[in-house]
C-alpha cells in the first residue's frame, strides 16, 4: 500500500511539472516570436542563461567563502546599492494606478472616509497596499520617494527571504545565487521607481513560502509539531489575508500547498499529518476569521461595503480586442452601471459578471485564441515596466532589450530546473514554487491580464533556476 502511495505520488509530481514545464514554454514561445527584437532578445537570453551556468556556481562559491553571514550581510548592501541608486536616478510622476495608490495612502492618514471610496469599494485590493503604505505616511510624512524607499526595503526583505530558501533547499551557494540573480533583475529594479504593490505582496508570498520550508524542515520526532503546526498555520493565515488584501491572489497559493501536502508531498504515515493537519487546519481559521474583519476596515474608509465579485476583472479578461487586457470600453461600462441612481459597488460589479457571462455565451469559438493572447501578454515578455517609465528614461530600446534578455534567461534556467526536479522527483516544499506559477497563470487566463502581474513569478523563476544551476545538493527529506 505505501509503495503504490509513493508511486502515485511520484506520477502526480511529473505530471504536474511536466505541465509547468508545457505552460511556461508556450508562453515563452509566443512571446519571443511576437517581434524581431524579441527574438532577438531571446537568442540573447539562451546564451546569457548558458553564460549562468557557468559563471553563477563559481561566483557563489567565490562569495561563499566569507561565510554565510558576510555572504548575505554584502549581498543586502549591493541590493540597496543598486536599487537604491535606481529610484534616485529614475523618477517619474506617479500616475494612473500609481496615483490612486498614493493618494489613497495620504487619505487614509486623515479621519475622514476615502475622497474616492466608491474606486476602493469597486477594487478593494487598493486598500491593502494603500494601507500598508499610509502607516509610514503617518510616521515620516508624505516625502517625495517613501514610496520608492519602502520599495527598496522590501526588495532586500525579498531578497534575503529568495537566499533563506535556496539556502535551504539546497545549500549556501545556491542561496548567494538567487539573491544576485535578484539584484541583477532589471524589471524589478525599474518597478522600484512606482508607487505600486507588487514588492509588498510578493514578500508576503515569500514571507508564506519560508514559514511553510521552516516547518517542513521540523524534526520528525518533535513531540511539539502540533503546536508549531497550530503557531505557524496561525501566522500563515494572517500573512495571506494580508497579501490577499493587497492582490486577490491567496488562493493560489492555498490551492498550492493543499496539493502539495495532500498529493505530492512524501507518505509519511499518519506522522507527517501530526504537523501538516493542524497548519492547513489553523490557517484557514485564521484567513477565513480576519476576512471579515478586513471587509469591515474596507468599508470603513471606503463608505460603503466592498464589492465581492470580480466582474469587472472577468469582462476584461474575456475582451478579444483587447487581449484581456485594459481598455477604456469597459471602463466606460463600469462607469454607467456605477453612476446609476442607487447604485453600489455590488450592484455595479454583479452588472458586469452578467455581461462578462454573455459575452463568453456569445462566442466560444474565440476563447481559445483568446487565451493564447493572454498567456502571451502574461508570460511572453518583461518589459512593461519600461513602457511605464518612458518619459523619464532615455534609451527605452535598450532598457527593453535588457529586461526581456534577462527574464528569457532566468525563465529558460526555471525551465532546466523543473527538468531536474522532473527527473529526481523531488517531493519537498520546492514544489510550491511550479504549483504557485501554473495557479497564478491559469487565474490570469480567466481575469484582465498585464504583463507586471506576474512580477511575483520571478522569484519563482529564480529559485527554481537554482537546481539547474546547483542539483539537489543540500535537499533532505522531511515529515
Amino acid at each position: 500500500m505505501a509503495l503504490n502511495a509513493e508511486r502515485i505520488s511520484v506520477f502526480l509530481v511529473r505530471c504536474m511539472l511536466g505541465l509547468f514545464l508545457a505552460l511556461m514554454a508556450l508562453g515563452l514561445a509566443l512571446g519571443a516570436l511576437q517581434t524581431a527584437q524579441q527574438t532577438q532578445a531571446f537568442l540573447c537570453g539562451l546564451l546569457a542563461a548558458a553564460a549562468l551556468l557557468f559563471l553563477l556556481p563559481r561566483a557563489a562559491a567565490a562569495v561563499a567563502q566569507a561565510g554565510t553571514g558576510r555572504a548575505l550581510l554584502a549581498l543586502c548592501l549591493a541590493c540597496l546599492l543598486v536599487k537604491g541608486a535606481w529610484i534616485l536616478l529614475v523618477r517619474p510622476e506617479p500616475a494612473g494606478d500609481y496615483m490612486v495608490f498614493w493618494q489613497c495612502a495620504n487619505a487614509l492618514t486623515l479621519p475622514e472616509t476615502l475622497f474616492n471610496g466608491r474606486y476602493v469599494a469597486l477594487f478593494p485590493h487598493i486598500y491593502g497596499y494603500s494601507h500598508f503604505l499610509s502607516l509610514f505616511i503617518r510616521l515620516f510624512g508624505p516625502g517625495e520617494l517613501l514610496a520608492q524607499i519602502l520599495n527598496v526595503g522590501l526588495s532586500v526583505l525579498s531578497g534575503c527571504l529568495l537566499f533563506a530558501l535556496a539556502y535551504r533547499w539546497i545549500g549556501l551557494e545556491a542561496g548567494i545565487s538567487a539573491f544576485l540573480l535578484w539584484i541583477l533583475c532589471p524589471s524589478q529594479t525599474v518597478y522600484n521607481s512606482f508607487v505600486l504593490s507588487e514588492p509588498y505582496y510578493t514578500a508576503l508570498l515569500l514571507v508564506f513560502l519560508a514559514l511553510v520550508t521552516q516547518l517542513y524542515h521540523a524534526g520528525p520526532e518533535d513531540r511539539r509539531q502540533p503546536l508549531w503546526g497550530l503557531a505557524a498555520g496561525g501566522l500563515a493565515g494572517l500573512v495571506l489575508r494580508a497579501l490577499n488584501g493587497a492582490r486577490p491572489i491567496a488562493a493560489v497559493p492555498i490551492i498550492a500547498l493543499a496539493i502539495w501536502a495532500v498529493c505530492l508531498r512524501r507518505p509519511r504515515g499518519g506522522r507527517g499529518w501530526r504537523l501538516w493537519l493542524p497548519f492547513l487546519a489553523a490557517l484557514m481559521a485564521v484567513y477565513l476569521a480576519a476576512g471579515p474583519l478586513w471587509n469591515a476596515a474596507v468599508e470603513r474608509a471606503a463608505g460603503e461595503p466592498p464589492a465581492s465579485v470580480p466582474g469587472f476583472n472577468l469582462l476584461v479578461g474575456l475582451n478579444r480586442e483587447s487581449a484581456g487586457m485594459w481598455n477604456e470600453s469597459d471602463s466606460q461600462r463600469l462607469a454607467f452601471y456605477s453612476g446609476q441612481p442607487g447604485a453600489t459597488a455590488q450592484s455595479a460589479q454583479e452588472a458586469l459578471l452578467r455581461e462578462a457571462a454573455d459575452r463568453a455565451a456569445a462566442d466560444p469559438g474565440a476563447i481559445p485564441g483568446l487565451l493564447l493572447d493572454k498567456l502571451r501578454v502574461f508570460l511572453g515578455s518583461d518589459h512593461a515596466c519600461v513602457l511605464y517609465a518612458e518619459t523619464v528614461l532615455r534609451h527605452r530600446d535598450l532598457f527593453t532589450f535588457i529586461c526581456n534578455t534577462f527574464y528569457y534567461a532566468a525563465v529558460l534556467l526555471s525551465l532546466a530546473g523543473a527538468a531536474v526536479l522532473f527527473r529526481t522527483g523531488e517531493r519537498s516544499a520546492a514544489l510550491l514554487l511550479p504549483l504557485y506559477a501554473l495557479g497564478l497563470t491559469l487565474a490570469q487566463l480567466l481575469v484582465e491580464v498585464a504583463p507586471r502581474y506576474h512580477y511575483s513569478l520571478i522569484p519563482m523563476f529564480l529559485l527554481t533556476a537554482q537546481y539547474a544551476l546547483f542539483g539537489r545538493r543540500g535537499g533532505r527529506e522531511a515529515p
